[in-house]
């Protein structure tokens, strides 16, 4: 089994049917439609409605009919990086110029509200579901959406803390509420839509391979932020270095630095003057420090976590999917 060809199979379904349904709710007048649609046009890793899908046909469900809820994941998604890119200054996304960059940051605003609304407007299109599940689907996706807002306030506060006076824990919280609970969500409905209820074991044992997997994904991501290709990334190596982004890797680093190591890493941490080679300097010292393989350590450690729970889970073929996806999640360099 191919995973990569497996995950964008999955994701492409999810994509189409967002671009297909958001042609339809968004009003035609540009730019708002073209600016909505500029990072789904552009595709994507896809790994939310993927796992969606991939789980629901794990324990016996039609993944087919859960396409719509996999569908409104991804808008909230967009809707999220198209709101952060602003918030951030990012210029680049998916290899395009951001939103905000492209048009302005009204225009921006503007489209990420309107995916936000395709979301919950195609959410409920889930055929042979209970109402009441229908409904806390529905329900849990805007409870979702307030945590994304409340881990990007955090990510955001954080810019104005010493990275002395953060820990490895309040980073973890962080990136969970920003981007790990609607990994999460992703997994748990799922897995609801398979066995139409709220609540069994199985379920449970997916929320924790969420957590754990979702978890690696982000460790993940920050070190590929650091150490990727440009190209891959469709963003800058180095950018969280110049912006100061509060990651495990940067906070670790700072706190296990010795005098002589921590006044070069404040120096260069945050420093939108920061050139190529105070970059590579920053980096070098995150190796020799041992952050990045303290990262790399963690991150194999929980993808280790979620590829074990598999094991306790129906065996077949999204199965064995959901084991690579574990080690995938650690192995990725994009």
């Amino acid at each position: 089994m191919d995973l990569k060809l497996e995950i964008a199979k999955r994701g492409e379904k999810a994509l189409d049917f967002l671009l297909k349904r958001a042609n339809e709710l968004i009003y035609p007048e540009n730019p708002l439609r073209e600016a909505a649609l500029h990072y789904p046009q552009a595709g994507g890793k896809g790994f939310r409605p993927a796992m969606l899908q991939l789980v629901c046909g794990a324990l016996g469900g039609n993944e087919d009919e859960s396409i719509p809820v996999s569908a409104a994941i991804e808008a909230v998604h967009v809707s999220s990086l198209i709101h952060d890119d602003w918030m951030d200054t990012d210029e680049l996304r998916r290899g395009r110029p951001a939103v905000w960059k492209k048009w302005n940051p009204t225009i921006a605003i503007l489209a990420g509200d309107v995916l936000y609304g395709v979301a919950f407007a195609i959410a409920g299109e889930i055929p042979n579901l209970t109402d009441e599940l229908r409904y806390a689907i529905s329900k849990e996706l805007a409870e979702i959406y307030i945590k994304l807002c409340h881990g990007q306030m955090l990510d955001i506060g954080y810019e104005d803390i010493n990275f002395n006076d953060l820990s490895i824990e309040q980073i973890k919280n962080m990136q969970y509420l920003k981007t790990g609970v609607l990994f999460e969500f992703s997994c748990v409905t799922g897995a609801r839509l398979a066995l139409n209820k709220l609540e069994d074991d199985f379920i449970d044992l997916i929320r924790e391979y969420a957590i754990f997997s979702g978890t690696a994904f982000q460790i993940q991501d920050d070190i590929i932020g650091l150490i990727g290709e440009p190209d891959e990334i469709g963003k800058p190596v180095g950018s969280d270095i110049i912006e100061g982004k509060r990651t495990i890797i940067a906070v670790h680093a700072v706190n296990n630095a010795n005098p002589s190591q921590k006044t070069e890493l404040l120096s260069i941490l945050g420093n939108k003057s920061a050139t190529p080679t105070d970059i590579e300097r920053c980096l070098q010292l995150m190796h020799e420090i041992g952050s990045i393989n303290y990262a790399k350590a963690l991150a194999t450690d929980l993808a280790q976590k979620a590829i074990e729970i598999t094991d306790l889970l129906p065996k077949n073929k999204n199965t064995e999917l959901l084991k690579a996806f574990g080690s995938h999640m650690v192995e990725r360099n994009f």
